[in-house]
């Protein structure tokens, strides 16, 4: 067993799970479209970002193919990992816009419409 501590909550993980399962076995919402049971996690929809803090330092990344280890601390909702949620969810819409998944995810953190034009399958 690992402990670790996310969003202020001191948790204890299975070693070898990731972060993202760890949080969800706790109770806490992080969000993710690309992560499915069935799939290898691989982090592509970014979706799934925290913060990790080690030695005085701060990085951002992906909680679905990150495994825990001892003492980590996470933190969920900074203002740059929903910032860059919120990116990539805008990045995924304009992507996707036609998608009910998408489109759900995406105004959970709060992107109505997305920025930027689809891609025109007439144009080429």
């Amino acid at each position: 067993m690992v402990n670790l501590t996310i969003n202020d909550e001191k948790i204890i993980a299975a070693e070898g799970s990731t972060v993202l399962e760890a949080a969800q076995k706790a109770g806490i919402y992080i969000p993710t479209l690309c992560y499915h049971k069935d799939l290898s996690p691989y982090g592509a929809c970014r979706l799934c970002l925290v913060e990790i803090r080690r030695n005085g330092r701060s990085t951002v990344t992906t909680s679905c193919n990150l495994p825990v280890e001892e003492g980590m601390v996470i933190v969920t909702d900074t203002p740059d990992v929903v910032a860059t949620r919120k990116e990539c969810a805008d990045f995924i819409l304009s992507r996707c816009p036609e998608v009910p998944a998408v489109q759900r995810m995406a105004a959970s953190l709060g992107v109505e419409q997305p920025s930027f034009p689809a891609d025109d399958p007439k144009a080429d």
